[in-house]
């Protein structure tokens, strides 16, 4: 069967045949993939700058791929033949008491697998075997935007911790019982950066959006139909502090230089919680002593964001299901393009580079 293929620690990426017997499978249910998406982690595995991709033992290649929707081949296992389903990518250690629960986003041992990513291979592929425990069925409405609800659970997790940490607060929300008096910023634009904004608009929070530059189409749509508001920051945040305030919720989105969080800081409300999401390319981001006294006077947070599990799966499809109602305009331009495996130049172009206002890109098997 045909697969998209890399090699990491080395850069590449190719489409081969390889053997049914010779990939992962990880279940008894068969499932004909219909549609990928493409995200910045396959990218940088494709370019060789993902330091912890690894190979499968014992083979010099891996299936990459962590975002897919299949269709059931054969009905097994309570799945009728012809339903779409999505793969929960994070599968458990097997050891721990988190991923012996079905929480491998919170794996005590360290030794939980990403699909495609670190020695297991991924659903670029034809077709794969998988377990019904990591099975998310999908509505054939959604068939159009579902693809997003991989990333968009790890959005959904996101908020889901973020509101749950944030009892810790005796009174968090408004006199009107909403989340509508407090305010989120959320830096970067990406797809995460929309999702992220799209979420914690939808429950009730006013969301800002920043990046170095004027707003694109996407985030203009998303000021007009989500009441979004945007802050361009190419000349910093001091504009944006003098003239807004601060911010009760702060989400590094960005994956820059780590540096950048020194500028965020200080943006941060007291009570504040400061999310980062992914990974900085480069740079350090130190606090001194003064700091760290305002952290803890001020009673602020930071937290690490990764990696829903099923249950976020399952809520995303829910949002995106929401948000075809509230946001119809910004929905539609949600998925920026779909390929055709058969267009091999333009996969591959895909894998190695994202196009400028790209959201997500999906890869059809169709």
């Amino acid at each position: 069967m045909r697969a998209i293929i890399v090699r990491p620690p080395k850069a590449g990426v190719e489409i081969k045949d390889v053997k049914e017997g010779e990939v992962d499978n990880y279940g008894k249910v068969k499932i004909r993939t219909l549609y990928n998406g493409i995200c910045g982690t396959d990218r940088e595995i494709v370019n060789g700058r993902l330091s912890h991709a690894i190979l499968p033992e014992n083979r010099d290649y891996l299936v990459l791929g962590h975002e897919a929707i299949g269709v059931v081949e054969e009905s097994c296992c309570g799945f009728s033949q012809g339903e779409l389903v999505m793969p929960v990518n994070r599968r458990g250690c097997g050891v721990c008491r988190n991923c012996l629960a079905g929480r491998p986003d919170f794996c005590e041992t360290g030794r939980a697998t990403d699909l495609g990513t670190k020695g297991k291979d991924g659903f670029m592929r034809e077709f794969w075997f998988d377990d019904v425990r990591y099975l998310v069925r999908v509505p054939r409405a959604l068939e159009d935007v579902g693809i997003l609800a991989q990333p968009l659970a790890d959005v959904v997790k996101s908020v889901e911790e973020m509101l749950s940490v944030q009892r810790r607060v005796p009174l968090w929300s408004c006199d009107d019982g909403t989340l509508n008096c407090r305010r989120a910023l959320v830096v970067g634009t990406g797809p995460i950066g929309i999702l992220f904004s799209l979420a914690l608009r939808t429950v009730g929070l006013e969301v800002w959006m920043s990046n170095i530059r004027e707003p694109l189409i996407i985030e203009q749509t998303l000021m007009e139909e989500a009441k979004i508001n945007y802050y361009n920051s190419y000349k910093g945040y001091d504009e944006l502090l003098k003239t807004q305030g601060k911010f009760d919720v702060i989400i590094d989105a960005t994956g820059a230089d780590a540096s950048l969080l020194d500028s965020l800081l200080p943006l941060l409300n007291r009570n504040g919680i400061l999310g980062l999401f992914g990974y900085p390319i480069s740079g350090t981001f130190s606090l001194n002593n003064k700091d760290i006294q305002d952290i803890v006077h001020a009673n602020k947070l930071i937290i690490g964001m990764v990696n829903g599990q099923k249950p976020h799966f399952e809520q995303a499809l829910v949002y995106l299901a929401s948000w075809k109602t509230l946001y119809p305009k910004s929905s539609k331009l949600l998925i920026t393009k779909t390929i055709s495996i058969n267009d091999e130049k333009e996969v591959l172009k895909a894998l190695r580079e994202k196009a400028d206002g790209e959201i997500k890109v999906r890869i059809s098997w169709l």
